[in-house]
């Protein structure tokens, strides 16, 4: 990650609790334009959610581990990294819990967290930097698309071309 995160927080949906195999899932929201990856190619694996879209997790070929998701498509605008695959995650406390509605009954929270029962609207939750970022991510991203389109017209128009 070349930048800190945008915004951290702990979901505790039945989803996150299955995929990882814990009471929740610890994860750093980070803009694709702000991650790169250092070797390789990770093996993207859909699973299922609750809402019914689509989410990817990013798993490394060798060992499997998951280090992050992409939610909607693989080219997400923003990663959710895996805290506990950081060097230092310790830099990265929860700024929130989400979906307490299905946390587990036995854990409890630190005192004065901020709890949503379900999502929260990250408009009103995380800070005016992080949304500005978010917004020229999104921004970065529909160039991006906007690009391919351009470029796979160009190719068809060359291979119509070719054609005649």
């Amino acid at each position: 990650m070349h930048a800190r995160p945008m915004y951290v927080h702990c979901c505790h949906c039945t989803r996150c609790q299955r995929e990882t195999g814990s009471p929740f899932a610890h994860q750093a929201m980070i803009e694709f334009t702000a991650f790169s990856l250092l070797c390789g190619e990770p093996e993207y694996v859909p699973v299922p959610t609750d809402s019914g879209n689509k989410h990817w997790v990013a798993r490394c070929p060798d060992c499997k581990t998951a280090m992050w998701n992409e939610h909607g498509t693989r080219k997400a605008i923003t990663r959710y990294v895996r805290v506990g695959t950081l060097d230092a995650p310790e830099a990265c406390p929860p700024l929130a819990h989400i979906f307490t509605r299905s946390k587990q009954p036995w854990l409890a929270l630190p005192e004065g967290s901020k709890q949503y029962p379900a999502y929260y609207d990250a408009s009103k939750a995380w800070p005016k930097a992080s949304l500005e970022r978010y917004a020229a991510a999104k921004a970065a991203r529909a160039q991006e698309r906007v690009n391919e389109r351009t470029q796979r017209a160009s190719r068809k128009s060359r291979q119509s071309s070719k054609a005649e």
